[in-house]
């Protein structure tokens, strides 16, 4: 899988950078406040942290160095694997995985289901939730709807249903049964969640 080393927008102050994954890819965001510059998730590999994230760091003008927190969504290793390597360049980072207020209108936002400790950063800017794998659909690729917990994963489900400022979700993976990684408006993402409740599995 051929995929360009830049970030690209998704919404004000919010970027993604898609790195191979199998037959798939992982995406790393980048948000960008007038206070601090946060990376969620590191991709999977030392390569993928030298290959991709410095370059398209680099093409925003940014170091790695210039990053002042990554957030990790959960321990799976498409989502941690490269934080090693990102230690190795920037011992003293902030590495947050637990719920936490980042800055003014950034905030982590408990997503357990997945894993017990999944977690996505709600951006109250542009009232985006990033979700990295906390909502998973029917699935992706060879790995299929993955719940750790199903009863914390209901209660995830309806947390954002109640949450009436999540306005549009942005996934780490383009998830059936949509095959895209982003929904946008509140009438859009309470389907989403009705189909997440529908491919719960068995």
């Amino acid at each position: 899988m051929i995929l360009e080393k830049i970030f690209c927008k998704e919404a004000d102050g919010i970027y993604r950078l898609k790195v191979p994954f199998y037959n798939i890819y992982t995406s790393v965001f980048l948000i960008v406040t007038n206070e601090k510059r946060i990376l969620v998730d590191c991709a999977t590999t030392d390569e993928d942290v030298d290959g991709y994230i410095v370059p398209a760091l680099n093409a925003f003008g940014y170091e790695l160095s210039d990053i002042d927190m990554i957030v990790i969504s959960h321990k799976h290793g498409d989502h941690s694997g490269g934080l090693s390597r990102v230690l190795s360049i920037v011992p003293d980072i902030d590495v947050v995985t637990e719920e936490k207020i980042l800055c003014d209108d950034i905030s982590t936002y408990a997503l357990a289901g997945h894993t017990t400790d999944c977690i996505g950063v709600f951006d109250a800017r542009t009232d985006t939730l990033i979700t990295a794998d906390g909502l998973q659909g029917a699935g992706v690729d060879k790995y299929r709807c993955s719940i750790k917990d199903k009863a914390a994963y209901l209660e995830t489900l309806e947390k954002i249903k109640n949450d009436e400022k999540i306005k549009k979700l942005l996934f780490s993976h383009a998830y059936e049964p949509w095959y895209i990684d982003r929904i946008d408006g509140r009438e859009e993402v309470l389907k989403c969640l009705l189909d997440c409740t529908e491919y719960l599995g068995g």
